[in-house]
């Protein structure tokens, strides 16, 4: 993924759609929705939460879950259940 202009290699950093900060990981986001991990790869699939993978069309690559996409899908079910909010946008 990564990308060379004029001999000098882009850190893939600069790449990726959020800042590394701003993400967890799978198993984190799972715990955080009270789910498995196949769980949370449907709800990437179906773009329910915002992720991209380390290494895209590696089979087991990990992926990094926008942090604030998990916050957003968390509210809107619990709002839908009616229940209370367990993290705070």
């Amino acid at each position: 993924m990564s990308l060379a202009r004029n001999g000098f290699r882009v850190p893939e950093q600069l790449l990726l759609p959020w800042s590394p900060r701003a993400t967890i990981s799978a198993a984190r986001t799972a715990e955080m929705l009270d789910c498995g991990r196949m769980t949370v790869l449907r709800l990437i699939e179906r773009r329910d939460i915002l992720a991209y993978q380390l290494r895209p069309g590696v089979a087991g690559s990990p992926w990094r879950i926008n942090y604030d996409s998990v916050l957003k899908y968390l509210a809107k079910i619990q709002d839908e259940a009616g229940v209370e909010r367990r993290f705070e946008l």
